[in-house]
This record gives C-alpha cells, structure tokens and sequence, in this order.
C-alpha cells in the first residue's frame, strides 16, 4: 500500500503520463512500480522529470 501511495508524490506530468499510457493487451507493462520507486524518492519534480 505504501509504495502504491507513494505515487501521490510524482509530478503531476509524470502522474498523467501514467494514467494515459496505452492499455497493454499483451506482453507486460511499459512500465513497472518497481521501475518508478527511484524516480518517487526524489521529492523535486524538475528531476523526477528528469529521471523519467
């Protein structure tokens, strides 16, 4: 639950990149949770942006 609210703490952009990225009808996901926890521990946007 922690690392799925911990998503509240990426930029906005970020956050509607995730949410409008196509559905996967096959094969996995274009990107994972665990793919993402670096890019949420960093608390300034400008380089989460940047890390994405």
């Amino acid at each position: 639950m922690t690392q799925i609210m911990n998503f509240l703490n990426l930029a906005p952009e970020i956050q509607e990149m995730i949410l409008f990225l196509p559905r996967v009808e096959q094969g996995g996901d274009p990107v994972t949770e665990r793919e993402l926890r670096e890019v949420v521990g960093v608390e300034n946007w400008r380089e989460q942006q940047r890390l994405w």
